[in-house]
């Protein structure tokens, strides 16, 4: 049974409400059956509280909407967490693809280190991804970077992201500007580089970019079988004796009678599984399939380097049995090399 929280008042959120949840979300990042979730998650959750609890802003504004809502925020992701490890595939995919940069912050911050590693020299290099969407640089003569041209194509040639819901919401390879406007006049110059803009900004929340070679390399040794794994054990929550309880009647019972017994309700957003290697070897399949693997080489007669992404369809390793030889030589009776029966086979 899952501990519960210290209640709260309308007013505020006490300090022991922060400390049972940032407890709980550790000790659930913990229990995560994947090495780099469980790494990520904790990582993750130590990082969100250390930015408001470092932050004098936060506390001097005291705004206790704000807190309700990262309390919120909390206990959502505190669900999904529970959920993942009791074996929700729904759950447990979403922590992955958050661990794996294929959602959320990480992936943000992968895709500003793909175009920051192939700016050139002579160019600054973007601290974040609002740097890329200036105004200032949305001119007539503006192109994306060709790392997001090649990495944009590839996903667009991919057909498997569209069976896996991960497929770039647009279908155009660059923004597509009208010559005029609904009054038949030219148009502006900032409506251009806005078109421009929203454009970029999709782009932008739709690349799924490389990951680092180690995740990869340690992904592929999951799949593989490669590097050893084993189910994650979760220790055992103690409860304290319940009081021996005396039969009465209830003001529930007396308004909305006897209760139901047990219903498929909870299973109604799926059924837990328990986790074993062929489960999580097609759930790490499954997120293999949305990582491309990229190749640097560089152009002829220039020094810009240049992307190859490729993706990789993961199928699932059939493990093949050895026959031992003296059950070989009993199923091979009586027939010659083309598999048909001998004449002097003795009948049975």
């Amino acid at each position: 049974m899952p501990p519960k929280l210290t209640p709260v008042s309308p007013v505020t959120v006490p300090a022991e409400t922060w400390r049972q949840l940032l407890r709980s979300l550790l000790r659930e990042a913990s229990y995560l059956p994947d090495p780099v979730a469980k790494g990520y998650m904790h990582r993750y959750v130590l990082s969100r509280f250390r930015h408001y609890a470092d932050n004098p802003s936060f506390e001097e504004r005291n705004d206790l909407w704000q807190r309700w809502r990262l309390r919120k925020t909390a206990i959502k992701g505190l669900s999904v967490l529970r959920r993942a490890n009791e074996g929700y595939m729904k759950p447990l995919e979403k922590v992955l693809r958050m661990a794996y940069g294929r959602s959320g912050s990480r992936r943000r911050q992968l895709v500003l280190d793909l175009i920051a590693r192939a700016t050139p020299p002579s160019e600054p290099k973007p601290k974040c991804l609002e740097d890329l969407l200036a105004k200032s640089s949305m001119t007539e003569d503006w192109k994306p970077p060709e790392v997001v041209q090649d990495l944009l194509k590839a996903q667009l040639q991919q057909p498997l992201l569209q069976h896996l819901d991960a497929a770039p919401r647009l279908k155009d390879f660059e923004p597509v500007i009208p010559e005029k406007n609904a009054w038949a006049r030219p148009l502006p110059h900032c409506r251009r580089r806005n078109i421009r803009k929203e454009w970029y900004s999709r782009v932008l929340a739709n690349l799924l970019p490389p990951v680092p070679p180690r995740e990869l390399w340690l992904l592929e040794g999951l799949i593989s079988g490669r590097l050893p794994w084993t189910p994650p054990k979760r220790r055992a929550i103690g409860a304290a004796p319940a009081p021996p309880s005396e039969p009465k009647l209830d003001v529930d019972f007396l308004v909305d009678g006897p209760k139901k017994g047990q219903t498929f309700k909870p299973y109604a957003g799926g059924r837990p599984h328990v986790f074993t290697r062929r489960l999580m070897v097609r759930a790490w399949m499954r997120i293999s399939t949305l990582i491309p693997r990229v190749l640097r080489y560089r152009k002829d007669g220039t020094g810009n380097p240049k992307h190859r992404f490729t993706w990789k369809r993961e199928s699932p390793t059939k493990t093949i049995l050895p026959a031992r030889r003296e059950m070989s030589a009993e199923v091979f009776e009586g027939v010659d090399s083309r598999g048909r029966l001998l004449a002097d086979r003795p009948k049975q």
